[in-house]
């Protein structure tokens, strides 16, 4: 049966006319179009490493981690006691959870930030920036590419560091290689730690307005500009089920109006289906809060390949129906065929047997005579 449906398929190929050779063609470009979004949708995926901070504190250990990220809206920001206190919390969560960190190992990693505008003066001008005062291993989960020097950490003995972005350097300095060069910030003095070049990707650079911008320890903000408060929250933990680090960092670090994002798995086309249920209103913000630019630059690539999936599903539509159509169409012919055939070859094997029972007892018979 196979072998005639081979050729019955053979049969109708070397049959096609001009109708059928171009939806032929038409579901190829289809089918290579679907392609070509997916692998889009994977370049744009892989695009932010502010967004794989969990892949890489993860390595080859087989304990999944999520990354997640809060916001807090404007006015109702977190202060460092805050996360003192937050940490207390989650650490005796996890403890409870029977999740522990490996011998001189880490459980979880966390960051956090605030801005505020300052004016910053080097040896050939000044300029008023945005400051960013992190804390916690901030520049772990944003690995800024280092012109010179190297990055503020956690550990500093010294919060009188600064690292400037090339922007900013070029303006007050007209260079780079600053390190160890004392700028005065709100007319306080300050060391260059080092010099960091912004993200070079399309979704970075739409976000970001390009004007300078400088970072320095939350502690030494908080000195120059006493109001600010922490409005986003970055940590990478333990996610042995689904959700379980969402639904902690939720439960034990409220945010009132703000949001709670996780940015593991932001890609999946789960997500990428709910950002599309979402899409007429995720421009529209009601709760207060400011995104940093690299969240936005992350809404972005999300809306890029939410986009790309639509199309990908678009496109194979057509080929599908094409293709259902077609296997259809050999079943319905394949089950006539077999209706139409096996009645025959069942007779015929019917027959077959009786007339070789019937030469069989002739045989015999004739035996039996030649015996008398």
């Amino acid at each position: 049966m196979m072998k005639r449906l081979l050729q019955k398929l053979r049969e109708d190929i070397r049959g096609f006319g001009f109708k059928q050779w171009f939806l032929i063609i038409l579901n190829a470009a289809l089918v290579l179009a679907a392609a070509a979004s997916l692998a889009g949708l994977r370049m744009v995926a892989g695009t932010l490493e502010s967004l794989t901070a969990a892949e890489r504190f993860q390595g080859d250990g087989e304990l999944r981690y999520a990354q997640i990220a809060c916001y807090l809206p404007v006015g109702d920001g977190k202060t460092e006691d805050d996360i003192y206190t937050f940490h207390q919390s989650l650490e005796s969560r996890l403890v409870e959870q029977s999740l522990k960190a490996a011998e001189n190992g880490r459980l979880y990693l966390d960051a956090y930030c605030g801005t505020g505008k300052v004016t910053i003066t080097g040896e050939t001008g000044s300029a008023s920036v945005e400051a960013v005062g992190v804390g916690g291993d901030f520049f772990y989960f944003h690995p800024l590419q280092l012109r010179s020097g190297s990055y503020i950490r956690s550990g500093d003995i010294m919060d009188d560091l600064v690292v400037l972005d090339e922007e900013t350097a070029w303006r007050i300095f007209g260079g780079t290689d600053l390190t160890g060069m004392t700028v005065t910030i709100n007319d306080k003095a300050f060391v260059v730690g080092g010099v960091v070049h912004r993200e070079d990707d399309f979704a970075s650079k739409r976000a970001y307005s390009g004007e300078g911008g400088i970072f320095l320890s939350f502690t030494a903000l908080t000195r120059l500009l006493e109001d600010t408060r922490i409005s986003c929250y970055e940590i990478v933990m333990p996610d042995p089920i689904s959700g379980f680090a969402k639904g902690l960092v939720s439960d034990v670090f409220p945010v009132g109006n703000g949001d709670v994002v996780q940015n593991s798995g932001r890609y999946s086309p789960v997500s990428l289906l709910t950002v599309l249920k979402n899409f007429p209103g995720r421009s529209m913000r009601l709760n207060g809060v400011i995104y940093p630019y690299w969240e936005n630059a992350a809404r972005l690539t999300e809306d890029y390949a939410a986009l790309l999936l639509l199309a990908a599903a678009v496109f194979l539509l057509i080929p599908l129906l094409f293709l259902i159509t077609a296997v259809i169409r050999y079943v319905r012919w394949t089950y006539r065929f077999a209706k139409a055939k096996i009645p025959e070859k069942v007779e015929e094997a019917v027959e077959k047997h009786r007339e070789e029972r019937l030469e069989k007892k002739l045989e015999n018979k004739a035996g039996g005579d030649g015996d008398g």
